[in-house]
């Protein structure tokens, strides 16, 4: 019974409207793929260094702070993530802002040692990492708008 003593088969419209909320729409998709292609590429390309070699027996002197973070980190929350967003849930929401501010954290990590590098640039290192932080201001701004969706 609803407030005004109608029961929700006297008004279809609500069940439609919860429908209708719980539907994702082709923007929170695209995020969704996006985040769980980012998070199937952050574990495999770690596992093997970005092709440096294996994780379990890395080459001498090579730095394994990014590798690791993105195995334990990264690739399970943006994994996480995605299936929240594809299932509108309230916590697939609440996730990707916590993967919003780790993609701009690390990319502002990686912009940084690429800076003090100097040129050339490696695009490959630049390129997904612009990529990253893109997707990061669509997980916030679009998300934000659209919060009251999720379940």
């Amino acid at each position: 019974m609803s407030e005004k003593g109608h029961s929700s088969e006297d008004n279809p419209r609500q069940e439609d409207s919860t429908a209708e909320k719980a539907k994702p729409l082709l923007p929170v998709k695209m995020l969704s793929i996006l985040l769980f292609l980012f998070g199937l590429f952050a574990f495999a390309g770690s596992a093997f260094l970005w092709g440096e070699g294996a994780i379990f027996n890395p080459p001498a002197g090579v730095d394994l702070a990014f590798p690791i973070t993105d195995i334990l980190v990264n690739a399970p929350a943006s994994i996480a993530a995605a299936i929240g967003l594809w299932k509108m849930k309230q916590w697939g929401y609440v996730t990707s802002q916590f993967v919003a501010g780790f993609y701009v954290y690390a990319s502002v990590e990686i912009f940084v040692h690429v800076a003090q590098d100097g040129p050339p640039y490696a695009m490959e290192v630049a390129a997904p990492q612009a990529l990253a932080v893109l997707i990061a201001v669509a997980l916030v701004v679009y998300l934000w708008r659209i919060r009251d969706r999720f379940d």
